[in-house]
């Protein structure tokens, strides 16, 4: 045999070897062991401490350089979930743009061609709270919490996600900053609600063509009500109630909207941070690529692993 055809099947065996050692000695990413001081709970942090967006980018995609191809990764895929089954992950909301939405489920408008529910384009977290899509979800919710919706499942715990988003918001966006407050979840009882509707039906809204008439219609139609103030007002308190089965509590400890990530669906955001995460590019557990690796972990990516074979072997 040539000396170089040799060569080249050492090669192709080396790979196939270390390909079926990374199958066997797969790991999820660790989120216990999540550094908040490396991936900051707040996006404004997250841009001091990375220096902004090339800093960012370049922690994305240590992990995938930084000489175990397993500890990074995360676990995803798309899932249907219950509206009423799903948490909110900040406390913002805007009644109008919510109401606006629920009117848009009823006549089956655009984001809602099938009524409630259906696809957030959103991320969820583990322990099923929504990164982003707030108002798709309420929305669907106030006119049926049984409904389901559908967003790409990551399995990694909010808090630690919202943490890993923040660092990929930096990345692609250079934003030092998350969108703005706009009112709470106290805004959505049956007063505030008829409120709403009220305006809508004297003004119009855009999820109605803004035409007094079709919001009229919308409430008729959803309260079996003939009458336009009866509707308005059985509509207010169908969507109270329906609200009431909702989950709206938000852990104390997680950042205001402005400190929250900026994952657009429309600017790809959703799909490119689905894929940092599952390929394992995002550089959440030691031991770190580049600069930021242990100097007792700065072997090639094939000794680590044959370390890790041995000990699980019982040769070490």
């Amino acid at each position: 045999m040539k000396r170089s055809t040799q060569r080249l099947l050492e090669r192709r065996l080396r790979s196939l070897i270390r390909k079926e050692m990374i199958s066997i000695l797969q790991e999820d990413a660790d989120a216990k062991n999540l550094d908040f001081e490396k991936f900051p709970l707040k996006l404004r942090d997250t841009a001091k401490v990375t220096g902004g967006k090339a800093g960012a980018a370049a922690i994305v995609q240590a992990g995938a350089n930084d000489g175990d191809e397993s500890d990074d990764v995360v676990q995803g895929k798309g899932d249907t979930v219950a509206v009423k089954a799903l948490k909110p992950s900040q406390t913002s909301m805007d009644i109008n743009k919510a109401t606006a939405f629920a009117i848009a489920a009823i006549l089956k408008n655009k984001p809602f061609p099938k009524g409630p529910g259906g696809d957030l384009a959103a991320i969820i977290s583990s322990d099923n709270h929504i990164m982003d899509g707030h108002h798709r979800w309420i929305a669907s919710g106030m006119v049926d919490p049984t409904s389901e919706v559908s967003g790409e499942r990551i399995q990694f715990p909010a808090k630690q996600l919202i943490a890993a988003l923040n660092m990929i918001t930096v990345a692609l966006t250079d934003r030092k900053k998350g969108k703005e407050s706009t009112g709470d979840f106290s805004q959505f009882n049956e007063g505030g609600i008829k409120k709403t509707l009220q305006k809508f039906a004297e003004e119009g809204v855009w999820s109605a063509d803004d035409d007094p008439e079709k919001v009229v219609a919308a409430l008729k139609e959803f309260t079996g009500e003939d009458d336009k103030d009866a509707a308005i007002d059985a509509a207010a308190k169908k969507m109270a109630e329906n609200i009431g089965q909702l989950k709206t509590e938000v852990p104390s400890d997680f950042p205001v909207r402005e400190d929250m990530p900026v994952i657009s669906p429309g600017e790809g955001h959703v799909k490119a941070a689905v894929d940092l995460l599952m390929q394992g590019k995002v550089d959440l557990n030691e031991p770190y690529g580049e600069a930021g690796v242990k100097e007792e972990c700065r072997n090639s990516g094939d000794d680590v692993l044959l370390e890790r074979w041995q000990r699980l072997s019982g040769l070490l």
